[in-house]
């Protein structure tokens, strides 16, 4: 049964009105409410949705029935008839602004108001059957469009109907395939892929697209000059407003040469995913260590018996050896980044060696004649590891069977004779770095390609090809040089020359017992390593402060906001889940300008925590932090004015 039109009506004449809706009912419409003001009836209106209102122009309060109308309108589209007992042409042109959808001019009868209303009804209905149309036509234009322009610049771009044929060709697809967009709409999108290919594969993924909602592939594709190539193909169903498919759109991209490069620096990849890894162990295992060593001077601080105490120290020891190993790890993984530091060669090869042991085999013999002492180079300690490490390699290979890798160190001056015979040295004193082996030797047709990257005589799975113009990149950013010797069957030496410098040697940081004054202030802390944020906290709470912990950056926010006390120091990791420390450090210095900060992290990479990022005025520790240097660093920074 088809429901009865809902009418209101706005009439400040109770017997009018009242007389009005007896008519209506009558002639069978459901009135379902009657106003006597302006603001009565938008407020009807609001509450009972009627599907037509018939408004009286002049009725009592502040707003008439033109300007009622107008309200109610705009708040949702409804049909308005006027009765008005003054017809003259002012009030009906103020009436237009209203879009009426007629008027019924005082007094009328039965007839004149039910052709009234029902002229008004059927333009209603009219007007919204032509709405959803304009609705349907905006909205299909309107995601044809939005798939076009989220699809990304210059890539060949097109649509498919349901039949699988090309409808519709952009220019990206022409300079792709060649063919122009007159030669492929209407025809089926398989004359895109090579002759010999399987159609059901297609009927496949079209089926895949429609079940999953897209899917994205690497294709083969042919152009018009027939010439192959491959595409990555993203493909995506369009619907109507009804959820019905009613075609696809498919964005290519032509990634041949991509695949090419792909294929050339696949063994550089293994090498950088290498070295995440390292990151990453190293991460977790500089937070462990900084429990360690927490634990460790809390231990020796209160320990007496001299042998409880031996121990323990021993235990520190053995984590600082952790703590350089992982240093020698990172930086053979190609992921640390030090700044250059004074530096004793003949300590960098001891070092290196402890790691070259277990790597080139217990086939080789390696022999060391170091020179003491030695001079002081200015050079990243951490690169010195690489270069030594990437020639001990090379140099295992060359002696599969077995062999001597010989590393030496000398002191040397060069004068002038020397620095004509040798481009890139000037006169002055070096420190001589030379690696031998008695391998296999360098052919002299390859010898000059050596260091050209990506170059390798190595059978695949075997090596980069990126070793040796590594090792000459970190020699010549080093201010130093590298040549090479080589011999078929009788080995190959390279010697390095890198320039003395006068200054000392830069200590290793040692842990000191030394602690700063005593604090009273507010710490909020912020790690969401658990074990570690609980020794963080115990060793400044120790020292008198009063600390605010956190496990991530968004409870330290939350905490800081409901917190009505000062906090005069923020004391956080860097990398966290959800927001890094620098991102925190922004919300929080936004809300407190005053807050001094203080960053933790336990990755040594600068690319991770860049320096040139961090506030002026904040500091930056690197995990694993000894418990002094924390304490005193924040002493300092709560004491910087």
């Amino acid at each position: 049964m088809t429901p009865q039109p809902r009418i209101l009506i706005v009439e400040d004449e109770t017997i009018v009105a009242m007389d009005i809706a007896m008519t209506l009912r009558r002639l069978g419409y459901d009135v379902v409410g009657m106003a006597g003001s302006g603001a009565d009836a938008v407020d009807s209106a609001r509450r009972l949705s009627p599907d037509l209102v018939l408004m009286d122009i002049r009725i009592r309060g502040a707003m008439d029935g033109i300007e009622a109308a107008t309200a109610i309108q705009r708040e949702r589209p409804t049909p308005i008839v006027f009765l008005t007992a003054h017809a003259d042409a002012d009030t009906v042109e103020r009436a237009k602004s209203a879009s009426p959808h007629g008027y019924l001019v005082k007094p009328f009868d039965e007839r004149a108001l039910h052709r009234a209303v029902e002229i008004a009804l059927r333009r209603a209905e009219t007007d919204k059957g032509a709405h959803e149309e304009t609705l349907d036509a905006l909205w299909q234009s309107e995601e044809s469009f939005r798939l076009l322009v989220n699809a990304v610049k210059d890539y060949a771009l097109f649509m498919i109907d349901l039949q699988f044929r090309i409808v519709s060709w952009n220019p990206g697809a022409e300079r792709m395939t060649g063919f122009q967009a007159a030669e492929v709409i209407g025809q089926p999108v398989s004359m895109l892929r090579p002759p010999n290919s399987d159609a059901r594969e297609l009927d496949g993924l079209f089926e895949e697209i429609r079940r999953n909602g897209g899917a994205k592939w690497e294709d083969r594709g042919i152009r018009k000059d027939g010439s192959q190539y491959v595409p990555h193909v993203y493909c995506a169903p369009m619907v109507d407003r009804k959820g019905e498919v009613i075609g696809y759109v498919s964005i290519m991209r032509d990634i041949t040469e991509q695949l090419k490069l792909e294929a050339q620096l696949a063994q550089t990849q293994r090498l950088e995913s290498l070295g995440q890894l390292a990151g990453g162990v190293a991460h977790d295992f500089n937070n462990m260590l900084m429990v360690i060593f927490s634990r460790c001077e809390i231990l020796l601080r209160t320990l007496k018996e001299k042998d409880e105490r031996r121990y323990v120290s021993d235990i520190l020891k053995a984590a600082g050896k952790n703590r350089a190993l992982t240093q020698q790890l990172l930086g053979a993984a190609r992921r640390q980044v030090l700044d250059p530091e004074v530096v004793d060669v003949n300590e960098v090869v001891t070092s290196a060696i402890q790691l070259l042991t277990s790597t080139i085999g217990e086939h080789i013999t390696i022999s060391t004649q170091l020179q003491q002492p030695a001079w002081n180079v200015l050079a990243d300690p951490g690169k010195l590891h690489q270069v030594l490490i990437n020639l001990a390699i090379n140099a295992r290979d060359a002696m599969p069977e077995s062999g001597v890798l010989t590393i030496e160190t000398r002191n040397v001056h060069l004068d002038a004779s020397y620095v004509r015979q040798h481009v890139g040295v000037t006169v002055g004193d070096y420190v001589t770095l030379v690696i031998s082996d008695t391998g296999s030797g360098i052919a002299p047709e390859i010898r000059d390609r050596i260091y050209d990257p990506f170059f390798t005589t190595k059978e695949a799975g075997r090596g980069t090809g990126l070793g040796l113009a590594v090792v000459r990149g970190i020699v010549e950013q080093t201010g130093g040089r590298i040549w090479v010797y080589s011999e078929e069957g009788r080995g190959t030496t390279f010697r390095i020359l890198l320039p003395r410098h006068a200054g000392e040697v830069t200590p290793e940081p040692g842990v000191e017992d030394q602690l700063p004054e005593r604090g009273s202030e507010t710490i909020l802390l912020v790690e969401d390593e658990e074990l570690l944020r609980t020794v963080v906290r115990e060793v400044i709470e120790e020292q008198g402060y009063a600390v605010l912990e956190a496990r991530s950056p968004a409870e330290a926010i939350a905490i800081s906001r409901r917190t009505s006390q000062p906090i005069q120091l923020l004391l956080t990791d860097v990398i966290m889940p959800g927001m890094t420390g620098l991102e925190l450090a922004a919300t929080l210095i936004a809300e407190r300008p005053e807050l001094r900060l203080i960053f933790m992290s336990g990755y040594s990479n600068k690319a991770l925590v860049n320096h040139a990022s961090l506030p002026a005025e904040a500091r930056y520790l690197e995990k694993p932090i000894a418990s002094a240097i924390l304490l005193r660093t924040i002493r300092a920074a709560l004491d910087d004015t």
